[in-house]
């Protein structure tokens, strides 16, 4: 089953091996695996106190100490292999790009595409290698076929970059935006499934759910929202 935990555990393993490829491994990578492995019969809460743990998953990155970020969700720093391996093959690429860069360095695109389709617990062709969240969705967004007329409903709290990409479908090919307002923080799964599916009509062809509110009742309720709309044939984005 794919999980968090199990992700976690993956994600600790790939690092030491992107890292070291079978050579030394640093300390704080032998000490990430370790506390990977012995948080696997911890539950989640009690896991979410232990300093210990969070301590050895700080040690990968290399933010600075005396900063606390807090904006993770928009720009996330990277751990200590993936920026040694962007740092490595961008040198790699400099020394003769049309050679390292074509024929080198992207021969390696498929392969990753499968690694990380094993990470993800799906297959190969369900991967999309993007720079970044936004770029992803906005590929996703359009590339759903829709006609003028057709409707889709988002929240006025969506993502602004989101909201872009929509505003400029509807003006380009006629679709409808269907607005609501969120009332926001809530943790009333009910009422934001509700919110959405009152919207819903003959002509609506799909909504979001990248809102900002980040509660775990949320994302359930976002769950539930692409759940209806998978019922009802509708595209979910966010």
């Amino acid at each position: 089953m794919s999980n968090r935990r199990s992700f976690l555990h993956k994600m600790g393993l790939l690092s030491a091996s992107a890292i070291t490829a079978g050579l030394l491994q640093p300390a704080w990578s032998r000490d990430l695996q370790a506390a990977l492995k012995n948080a696997e019969s911890v539950s989640p809460a009690d896991l979410a106190l232990d300093e210990d743990f969070w301590r050895y998953v700080q040690q990968s990155y290399t933010i600075a100490p005396n900063f606390i970020n807090l904006n993770n969700g928009g720009v996330s720093p990277a751990p200590k292999p993936v920026a040694d391996a962007m740092k490595l093959n961008y040198d790699i690429s400099n020394q003769a790009p049309s050679y390292f860069m074509w024929r080198i360095i992207d021969a390696g695109r498929e392969p990753l595409r499968k690694n990380l389709a094993q990470l993800a617990g799906c297959d190969a062709e369900e991967i999309a290698l993007h720079r970044n969240a936004s770029e992803a969705l906005e590929t996703a967004i359009f590339g759903i076929e829709l006609k003028p007329g057709d409707e889709i409903v988002l929240a006025k709290q969506d993502y602004p970059n989101m909201i872009g990409a929509w505003k400029q479908r509807e003006k380009r090919e006629g679709i409808k935006l269907v607005w609501i307002d969120l009332e926001l923080p809530s943790e009333d799964e009910n009422y934001l499934v509700k919110k959405y599916t009152d919207a819903f009509t003959s002509r609506t062809r799909g909504c979001t759910g990248n809102t900002y509110d980040q509660l775990d009742r949320a994302k359930n309720a976002r769950s539930q929202n692409c759940r209806c709309c998978q019922k009802k044939g509708y595209s979910c984005i966010g």
